[in-house]
């Protein structure tokens, strides 16, 4: 009997702490914020921005051929630094209707390489270049310059006609490439941009195949170094 009235005075001189925080003398409204955090609560300030996903699109003038391509890619980067960020890039440039200079070679018997240049007349080119970028940026206001560079391969597909047989043909090549680039970007308020930037595009792609009139293996190259101009819109993440 001793030991049940000693517990219900022990329950009755704990039941002010088990009412609650509020409750609790010396407590307030600041200290149950503190160490009582709410479940719903959400940070009033903005979201930082990871990086960037772009949009592109433009012109490029490849130095092997007659007729300039129209391109559009995208980009995704990260903000390493306030001023650096890593990326990566896929582009298409495609053309129709134009002359390209192909280089072929050979090792005859005698163990000379045999080089001929020839112009295919492709009815269609699709050059995609997949790269991989670091670029440096200056905030500097409104205007914000930017320059970098990228490396990585490039893969090229010619739906072509041979003028020395008369015959159509397709061809696939691919080999490494590099980029090198520089613009201007405005802002469109704080999670959007416009951009406009110039461009270097370097690389040889070539592929191997067994020739059955010579009866050499043939390997064939193909020069898509050039120049381009393109703009693009930026979305922060």
């Amino acid at each position: 009997m001793r030991r049940l009235a000693g517990s219900l005075l022990l329950l009755l001189a704990a039941t002010p702490a088990i009412a609650g925080p509020l409750d609790a003398p010396g407590w307030t409204r600041s200290d149950v914020r503190r160490y009582y955090p709410s479940s719903n609560y959400r940070s009033s300030g903005p979201k930082p921005i990871q990086g960037w996903f772009e949009i592109r699109g433009g012109v490029y003038d490849p130095q092997s051929t007659t007729k300039d391509d129209w391109t559009v890619g995208i980009k995704t980067s990260g903000q390493i630094t306030p001023i650096v960020q890593l990326g990566l890039t896929a582009d298409l440039h495609r053309r129709e209707n134009a002359g390209r200079t192909v280089t072929s070679s050979y090792v005859d018997p005698a163990g000379n390489v045999v080089t001929t240049s020839t112009t295919a007349v492709q009815n269609e080119s699709n050059l995609w270049p997949v790269m991989a970028t670091l670029e440096f940026r200056l905030p500097t206001g409104v205007l914000e310059p930017y320059v970098g560079g990228g490396a990585g391969w490039e893969f090229l597909n010619v739906q072509a006609y041979d003028a020395t047989t008369g015959l159509n043909y397709s061809a696939n090549y691919n080999g490494f490439g590099y980029q090198g680039f520089g613009g201007l970007r405005i802002p469109l308020g704080s999670r959007a941009r416009v951009s406009g930037e110039v461009y270097y595009n370097g690389a040889t792609v070539d592929r191997h195949f067994f020739d059955p009139v010579s009866g050499f293996e043939i390997q064939e190259s193909v020069d898509v170094n050039g120049v381009g101009a393109r703009g693009g819109l930026s979305f922060a993440f």
